[in-house]
């Protein structure tokens, strides 16, 4: 258990680190003015320096990265039962998202920090929800070349 998340999480931490870069580039295109944001604009004027907030941005997409894998790890284990894979899934995620809560602040708009926990889970659970339906979709194709089921077979109605 302890390998495969570290698996998930070095997965996650490296998806976290292709999320920080999106969206840099989609904040950049966003503000229009030709110049590339390392870090948002209000979260350089809350620290003392612009690195330490690039340093702070990375350090929570990262930790969000990590808590995805290991929130995936969750949902594809099938050992555990139903609650306690969707109390881990849970978990994993809320723990992820905290360092992005604080970054932003959320705890001084309550409902806006609500539902924006709601909708980062509920996009997070969707990319993994499709994530697990492309592997499932490839590992039948394996099982159907494995076992000589051909693309005939597929198409016909049992």
């Amino acid at each position: 258990m302890k390998k495969k998340a570290l698996k998930f999480g070095t997965i996650g931490f490296l998806f976290g680190c292709f999320a920080y870069l999106l969206f840099s580039i989609l904040v950049s295109l966003r503000m229009n003015t030709g110049d590339f944001y390392f870090v948002l604009p209000a979260l350089k004027n809350e620290y003392s320096s612009e690195l330490l907030a690039a340093i702070v941005q990375i350090a929570a997409f990262t930790w969000l990265g990590i808590a995805c894998g290991i929130a995936y790890m969750f949902s594809e284990n099938v050992e555990l039962g139903p609650i306690k894979q969707g109390a881990g899934y849970l978990v994993s995620l809320t723990m992820g998202i905290l360092p992005l809560a604080w970054t932003g602040q959320w705890f001084k708009h309550i409902f806006i920090g609500i539902f924006s926990y709601i909708i980062i889970v509920a996009i997070i659970s969707l990319l993994l929800f499709f994530i697990g339906l492309a592997k499932l979709k490839c590992d039948v194709n394996e099982i159907r070349q494995a076992i000589g089921i051909g693309e005939e077979v597929s198409n016909e109605k049992i």
